[in-house]
């Protein structure tokens, strides 16, 4: 395992900066082609309210269940499940293999997904659609950080609630109500999150960005043993969810459907992948 730390206004940061900038590129309606008319500011107050009504949107999702969803939630679940099943063997597989080029790889993408680089990232582009007066980048920046931010609250709740040991500590099987906080993954989850909410608004060919950049983020986390691959179907679940919820509570003036996503764990040599499909 090699690991990797970069510091929050680094070169880490810069390049998450611009995988965001990328991202909301590939919004159709480019803000050059828009006027240039200033977003319309919310007092502290009114976002607070959205803030809240949208958490009760997502807090409330047994009560609009439908077919589809029911479905959806239980692929996820099963796909957890799968990946539970083999959290010891995936693990057995990514420490003996030591590969150099995962490692690397590893180690530039894991920190693309702690809180204060994602947080400095959507900050910076907020602040840039706004200075270029330009709602088709400062909206879905800001979109993204509810988003981003609803998934950090809720890992964090299910992190103290599930208390699961990390890979290498305790048992080493990955024990719940263990007093750890490892399930789910929150980097995957607001990765996740914030990809589903670009997504919802750049369509196919920013999904075709954000959500591999959310998937190698999270498997990152695996390859340098900071989580069981369970954890990280977890997050990458719940982040879409709740990314997908947010989006859809926001949507463009004109919106389309949003480009859906699914994933599921293949087994390979040395390991395992997680694959999403969009």
């Amino acid at each position: 395992m090699i690991a990797g730390s970069s510091a929050p206004g680094g070169r880490t940061g810069r390049l998450l900066v611009l995988a965001l900038a990328l991202t909301a590129a590939r919004v159709p309606q480019a803000a050059a082609a828009e006027q240039a008319t200033p977003p319309p500011r919310k007092s502290f107050r009114e976002a607070l309210r959205t803030f809240a009504g949208d958490g009760r949107y997502l807090l409330t999702f047994p009560a609009r269940a439908s077919r589809k969803g029911a479905w959806m939630t239980a692929g996820s679940v099963a796909a957890v499940a799968l990946a539970m099943n083999r959290d010891e063997e995936i693990r057995a597989n990514v420490v003996e293999s030591d590969r150099p080029a995962a490692g690397r790889i590893a180690t530039k993408f894991e920190p693309l997904g702690r809180i204060e680089i994602e947080t400095a990232a959507l900050g910076t582009l907020y602040l840039a659609g706004r200075a270029a007066r330009s709602e088709r980048v400062a909206g879905p920046a800001a979109t993204a950080f509810e988003a981003y931010l609803w998934a950090a609250v809720i890992t964090s709740v299910g992190k103290g609630a599930f208390g699961r040991e990390r890979p290498g500590r305790g048992s080493g099987e990955g024990r719940f109500f263990a007093g750890d906080s490892i399930f789910p993954s929150g980097h995957t989850a607001r990765s996740f999150a914030i990809a589903a909410a670009f997504s919802a608004r750049g369509g196919r060919k920013t999904a075709a960005i954000a959500y591999p950049v959310a998937t190698l983020i999270g498997l990152s986390t695996v390859q340098e043993d900071l989580h069981w691959a369970s954890d990280v179907v977890a997050g990458a679940a719940l982040g879409l969810a709740i990314g997908k919820g947010i989006a859809a509570r926001h949507p463009a003036a004109g919106a389309g459907r949003s480009p859906g996503a699914t994933w599921d764990v293949v087994s390979r040599p040395g390991g395992a992948a997680l694959r999403v499909v969009f």
